[in-house]
């Protein structure tokens, strides 16, 4: 009776982490874990007034979107995967549109995305701006800028939903069909990139979990 209980037991596990793994959505959208020792919403850096920062970003001639970013906001997190970079800035001085609109008309993306599910997208050459509203602070707002090769290979293609088409993301990577290979890669690994998120996590299947990796800096107020 005993070996049946502890064999029951046993049952019960496997079948969880099976379902865990294999069950649920096809297109899992997952967020980012820190480091035990990385950033957290009780240490967040400083920022300079709202108005130095639009004054100091629309009295700028940015080059790239890097310089644009990182000249005026803190530097929360860097996320360095052998398929791609990821560098997260964060505000609380500024909603999501506000971002937009201001990072639109200092230097004009290829493409711009509606404002939809507290997140925004705005996309240049080679770069992906990605505006979203913290899910556990609604007044922190996350700007992460990632290279074409990270949310080419990392993100989920549902996170894209209500925001870019499909097509449009076809072109930026130039494939045939993005979206479904990726889909396919999500599901085979147990999850993809749903965007930034420290209280999150990331499946990166057989490689494990990636982690941002803490590099705190550059933008004003950064280390006070």
């Amino acid at each position: 009776m005993k070996d049946l209980l502890v064999l029951g037991g046993f049952g019960i596990i496997v079948f969880i982490i099976f379902a865990n793994v294999f069950g649920g959505d096809d297109d899992i959208q997952r967020g980012m874990t820190s480091l035990e020792d990385g950033p957290s919403y009780e240490e967040l850096p400083s920022e300079p007034p709202k108005k130095d920062i639009v004054d100091g970003i629309t009295g700028s001639e940015p080059s790239d979107p890097a310089e644009m970013i990182s000249d005026h906001f803190p530097l929360l997190d860097t996320i360095q995967t052998d398929n791609g970079l990821s560098k997260v800035y964060v505000t609380r001085e500024f909603k999501v549109p506000e971002l937009a609109d201001l990072f639109s008309q200092t230097l004009k993306p290829r493409e711009i995305s509606e404002f939809d599910g507290n997140k925004q997208v705005l996309i240049y050459s080679d770069q992906f701006i990605i505006l979203k509203k913290s899910e556990q602070k609604p007044d922190v707002v996350f700007i992460e800028l990632a290279n074409e090769q990270f949310v080419r290979n990392h993100y989920s293609p549902g996170f894209f939903n209500g925001l870019l088409t499909y097509a449009i993301l076809n072109r930026m990577f130039n494939s045939n069909n993005w979206a479904e290979r990726q889909q396919e890669r999500c599901r085979s690994a147990g999850g993809c990139y749903g965007g930034y998120s420290m209280n999150g996590g990331y499946n990166a299947g057989k490689t494990g979990t990636f982690r941002g990796s803490s590099i705190r800096g550059g933008g004003p107020g950064a280390g006070k």
